[in-house]
């Protein structure tokens, strides 16, 4: 089976309108200091789909607000810029998965799962990444959506070799495409004008290219780490998978040293992040 190389499929998806008009806009208005609320709010509900998710995620057990929330408004007011532009990516991208069979589900599981789960790490050790860690999380394994929307027959073989030979996903696509979702994932938000932070997220997540303590910028080292324990402890927790992975040692990992996690606190974690995957996972659909 003939693949494209990288450089065709990153070309091929970058022509794309991947994410609609208002979610596009969206990201510049949050972008731009001088956008009010009712500026971005008119923006919203330009497309009502997004505009009536937002508000039944707003108003979920997941965010914990007091009150109801009825209006875009008023769930601008009290989430502020930055989440409401997380929904309106978050929603955006489930929207755009070409098919959704057993591995879109499985995809798009974990990826909800990883964003729970890294906004548990930032609550936990990483305040300062509380604007990025749900985005990080939700975004890690764009690559993998993409490659399965533009090449699907080809991914069924890395589906293949995951589950039935045990290789790791980044292995066994480098095996059937000779590149990874990593590389993918990281190049095309580049080219869509994400900030910088979320193209490295993507390209080194996985924590195989180079190790934390190498990375420069302390801001992205530790972004990075709270992406890759999020992601394990999802692996652990089989959230996007058939079944938990008990080889994941979460207290051994890099990151959790890294991020200054102490023992005591890991399985609280972990069971936290569980619980509310399995309350609101049904409130991202």
């Amino acid at each position: 089976m003939e693949v494209p190389t990288i450089d065709e499929l990153i070309q091929n998806t970058a022509d794309q309108k991947v994410l609609p008009f208002v979610a596009r806009k969206v990201i510049g208005m949050v972008a731009d200091d001088n956008t009010s609320i009712q500026e971005l709010s008119s923006t919203i509900e330009k497309d009502q789909s997004i505009a009536t998710k937002i508000l039944k995620i707003a108003n979920s057990p997941f965010y914990g607000l007091a009150h109801e929330v009825t209006s875009l408004r008023q769930a601008i007011l009290v989430l502020g810029f930055n989440s409401i532009k997380d929904l309106v990516i978050t929603i955006s991208t489930r929207s755009q998965y070409k098919r959704f069979g057993i591995t879109e589900q499985m995809m798009w599981d974990h990826s909800i799962g990883t964003a729970i789960a890294s906004k548990k790490v930032s609550d936990m050790c990483c305040a300062e990444l509380k604007d990025i860690a749900f985005l990080g999380g939700l975004m890690h394994d764009l690559g993998k959506v993409i490659m399965n929307n533009e090449i699907p027959e080809a991914y069924v073989d890395v589906m293949k070799l995951t589950y039935n030979e045990d290789v790791e996903s980044i292995c066994a696509e480098q095996e059937v495409f000779g590149y990874d979702h990593a590389e993918v994932g990281s190049r095309v938000v580049a080219v869509w004008g994400f900030p910088r932070i979320f193209s490295d997220i993507m390209a080194r997540h996985h924590l195989k290219r180079s190790a934390l303590e190498d990375i420069e910028d302390m801001f992205t080292a530790r972004a990075v780490a709270c992406i890759n324990l999020a992601d394990n402890i999802c692996k652990m927790l089989g959230i996007g998978y058939r079944i938990p992975n008990e080889s994941v040692v979460i207290e051994e990992l890099e990151s959790t040293s890294f991020l200054g996690v102490k023992p005591d606190r890991i399985e609280g974690l972990v069971s936290e992040v569980g619980e509310v995957y399995e309350k609101e996972c049904s409130a991202f659909y």
